[in-house]
């Protein structure tokens, strides 16, 4: 699964990979599958974790994708009565939504979750910071029914916090990137 954020900074870098080649003459850069992509962040989160990583997937705030669609939609509709203004309501609400939204990179272990903060707004994933770590004992998963954009997920922590996230659905070969890691987050319960 590729979040929203990741599949804009992808398409931008693809546009400007292949506007560079065509300047140049050179064959396009190859966009790496989801399996080369799940191994890169693996060798990438491993040196952070004692314990093996068993998946790794995706977590966003809850409602992003579908208010990012919401206004998409209204700009193209403002967007026939003046294109200028329906092109600058998508960039406002875009930027507006991607500012309060916060994306994981979450790492499951036998033991507990890891959620590496993801960049927003684009760009190569580093490991910036400590992750946010759940013990999986006491950890109870709940998912509503699959979306076509994303799924619902309910986390009650062992301290009682209660925290909802939802998963992301990309395109293509990227539809189930996160199935593996929701599937073990399930059996915690």
């Amino acid at each position: 699964m590729l979040t929203t954020a990741a599949a804009w900074s992808v398409l931008l870098v693809v546009g400007q990979r292949i506007s560079a080649c065509r300047r140049s003459g050179g064959t396009p850069i190859a966009i790496p599958s989801p399996a080369e992509q799940r191994a890169t962040y693996l060798a990438q989160l491993q040196p952070h974790i004692v314990e093996p990583i068993l998946e790794v997937g995706f977590l966003s705030t809850p409602g992003a994708v579908a208010g990012l669609v919401r206004d998409q939609v209204k700009g193209k509709a403002l967007g026939f009565l003046s294109p200028l203004v329906g092109l600058v309501y998508r960039r406002k609400k875009t930027a507006a939504r991607v500012e309060v939204t916060r994306n994981d990179l979450v790492a499951v272990t036998e033991q507990r979750v890891y959620l590496f903060e993801f960049p927003s707004r684009g760009g190569t994933f580093t490991v910036s910071g400590p992750p946010i770590v759940w013990s999986r004992a006491g950890l109870v998963v709940a998912a509503e029914a699959q979306g076509r954009l994303t799924q619902r997920i309910h986390v009650r922590l062992a301290s009682g916090d209660e925290v909802d996230y939802d998963i992301n659905r990309g395109g293509r070969d990227w539809a189930t990137f996160s199935d593996g890691m929701r599937d073990l987050l399930l059996r915690s319960s």
